[in-house]
């Protein structure tokens, strides 16, 4: 059994990115306290890496044929998305 390459998949990265800050977004403003948005990123971009996945989008790396590794680009992006968020909120706020 060879080896699973470890690493994380740009096209999916790509697409949860932006997914997850837009839904993470639409939580908050339905009544998601802000002090939840960290995990709903992490879930959301966790379920748009496996949804990427399951939707059968090629990848050039072939790591989104893989569904764990789809899953952890998926919580990279999530969490990266939280991380621009507060980077973004914490210089444009006075």
């Amino acid at each position: 059994m060879e080896p699973t390459p470890i690493g994380l998949d740009l096209e999916i990265f790509t697409l949860a990115l932006p997914l997850t800050l837009g839904v993470v977004q639409l939580l908050k403003e339905a009544g998601l306290p802000a002090r939840w948005a960290g995990l709903a990123a992490l879930v959301v971009g966790l379920l748009a890496g496996i949804a990427v996945h399951l939707a059968g989008i090629p990848t050039a790396s072939g790591v989104g044929d893989d569904l764990r590794l789809a899953a952890l680009s998926g919580i990279v992006a999530g969490l990266s998305a939280a991380g621009v968020w507060s980077g973004t909120k914490a210089i444009y706020e006075p």
